[in-house]
């Protein structure tokens, strides 16, 4: 029996959807980590920024929201405890540590109006990370430059006050240390 070309392109395209069922997306919720590690410790971040520094002429020096290191912290474990693959754990107790330190909280101008009014920042936290296997200290990865971030307008119906802006930022950086500690890239 011969094929008409309408029946022929409809046999094709389901064979490729069969083929394209039968493999899958590639897409996992588990974890991309060794086996035996199944618990993790997150270590207070350190702040390491020095805000005697001077950064530019329009900003004489660093920006700084007192406390933001123990925000990160929280929001790490947090995110941790919602993606679920790993358990927090004692420092003793777990099998991976992650270490950070904040690099830098910068606030950046985005966009002015017309008399010269700044209208938008861009809000950046920069974090260096490691996280190791706590018995060996074998690294599992490392960034030195981490980095979280969110826009916001000062003003109009989509401004946000910092405070908004900051906890959007931390939620930012602790979902990319999550992200990349449990897939590893």
């Amino acid at each position: 029996m011969v094929k008409t070309g309408s029946e022929l392109i409809r046999s094709l395209v389901l064979s490729l959807c069969v083929v394209m069922l039968g493999t899958g997306c590639g897409y996992t919720t588990k974890s991309n980590l060794p086996e035996h590690i199944k618990t993790i410790h997150v270590e207070p971040v350190k702040n390491t920024i020095d805000l005697s520094t001077e950064v530019s002429d329009k900003e004489r020096f660093r920006v700084y929201r007192p406390g933001v290191e123990v925000d990160i912290t929280n929001a790490i474990i947090n995110r941790f405890v919602f993606d679920g693959n790993l358990k927090i754990a004692s420092a003793d107790k777990a099998n991976a540590v992650v270490e950070s330190k904040l690099l830098d909280y910068r606030r950046d101008t985005l966009r002015y109006s017309a008399g010269d009014d700044i209208q938008e920042y861009r809000l950046s936290i920069v974090l260096d990370v490691s996280v190791y296997e706590a018995g060996t200290h074998k690294m599992i990865w490392q960034d030195a430059a981490l980095t979280g971030d969110t826009s916001f307008f000062l003003s109009g119906s989509r401004a946000v006050s910092e405070d908004v802006a900051a906890a959007k930022a931390v939620e930012d950086v602790a979902r990319r240390v999550v992200e990349k500690t449990i897939e590893i890239w």
